[in-house]
This record gives C-alpha cells, sequence and structure tokens, in this order.
C-alpha cells in the first residue's frame, strides 16, 4: 500500500484518504419498525424479530411476566 503522506514533500494523498473512509461501512443500520400494539413506528438497529413493539408497549410486556 501506497503511503498517505509522501515524506519528501509533505503531500497528502486525500483521494486515498477519503477513499478509505467511503469502505468503512457500519453494519449495523437503523431499521423502521410498527409497534404491533399501538401502530407507532420506531426506529431499532437491533431488532430482527417478527412482532416489534415499541418501548412503552416491551416495557409493559417485561413486567408482566
Amino acid at each position: 500500500m501506497d503511503s498517505l503522506i509522501d515524506i519528501e514533500t509533505g503531500n497528502i494523498d486525500w483521494d486515498a484518504i477519503k477513499k478509505l473512509s467511503e469502505d468503512c461501512s457500519v453494519e449495523n443500520k437503523i431499521k423502521k419498525f410498527k409497534c404491533k400494539k399501538c401502530n407507532v413506528y420506531f426506529f431499532s438497529k437491533n431488532y430482527n424479530g417478527k412482532f416489534p413493539l415499541c418501548i412503552k408497549h416491551r416495557n409493559i410486556h417485561k413486567e408482566s411476566k
């Protein structure tokens, strides 16, 4: 890999730096869900199930156990 900074001239290869930052992608994209109980939309990056519940209804579900 070429150096990002030319030591002799001190020039910085900004195009290579931009390309490196574009190559880094975030795996956990935030997704939009609709609560099955109240039909309110909410966002989550960790949920993967089939019965999405908003924070209000998730907390009620945990307390009832």
